[in-house]
């Protein structure tokens, strides 16, 4: 029977571990759209949501209502904290602000090249690729350590982290084990949804990547705004 059901697998689903429950669900959720005009007067960290960011919220929380969280995390960032609370209120859950889900701030950023360049020509185009990749790796370890002490603590629940982009990007390629290259492609846009589940051993697996089906429009920007040539 064994070797019948190993002849009628897929390729793809050879590559697939024997999992067993109960199952954690990880859901990272990007704050909403910030009111940027404030930035000066009150800083980066309390910057609250703009109006498009409010109703940005509206949409994001009927998606949440069908996910059924059971707890929730924000970082100490308001527009973080914002975005959570309209939902944790509806539903009567406390939030737990915690500080390691705070903003990353990075600085360098590059576009990427993809076609018609090596690995090895990328790599040698990017100034500081290694004091960054150096950087990444440290960043990786941390945020490994987060997402473990999170399921440690949160088995068998459905759990929201309201956090950030760059957080997010870190999280996801210490899970595929991408080097820096791989943190600049990734794209986390304002209100979506990354979903990570993981299993009672330990094995983890994403489900999806920033998801935003819950908008009503595509977001409206330049991908490449904030990137600098290389």
């Amino acid at each position: 029977m064994k070797t019948m059901r190993k002849q009628l697998l897929t390729p793809y689903g050879k590559t697939l571990p024997a999992i067993q429950g109960p199952y954690t669900k990880i859901y990272l959720i990007r704050h909403c759209h910030p009111d940027y005009f404030t930035k000066e007067e009150v800083g980066d960290k309390n910057m609250p949501l703009s109006n498009l960011g409010r109703q940005q919220r509206d949409f994001l929380n009927k998606k949440l209502r069908q996910i059924h969280l059971e707890k929730i995390y924000t970082s100490e960032f308001l527009r973080s904290h914002q975005t959570a609370e309209v939902f944790a209120k509806q539903k009567r859950k406390k939030i737990f602000v915690d500080k390691r889900l705070n903003e990353i701030d990075w600085e360098e950023w590059y576009k990427i090249k993809y076609f018609n360049m090596s690995q090895q020509t990328r790599v040698q185009s990017i100034k500081k690729y290694h004091l960054m990749n150096t950087r990444l790796r440290r960043l990786n370890t941390k945020v490994r350590r987060l997402i473990a002490d999170i399921y440690k603590h949160n088995k068998g629940k459905s759990v929201g982290l309201f956090c950030h982009g760059n957080l997010i990007r870190a999280i996801l390629t210490s899970i595929l084990n991408t080097d820096v290259i791989g943190f600049l492609s990734l794209e986390i846009y304002q209100s979506s949804v990354t979903k990570l589940v993981i299993d009672k051993n330990g094995y983890i697996k994403i489900n999806y990547i920033n998801n935003i089906s819950h908008l009503p429009h595509k977001p409206n920007e330049d991908l490449f705004l904030a990137a600098l040539n290389q």
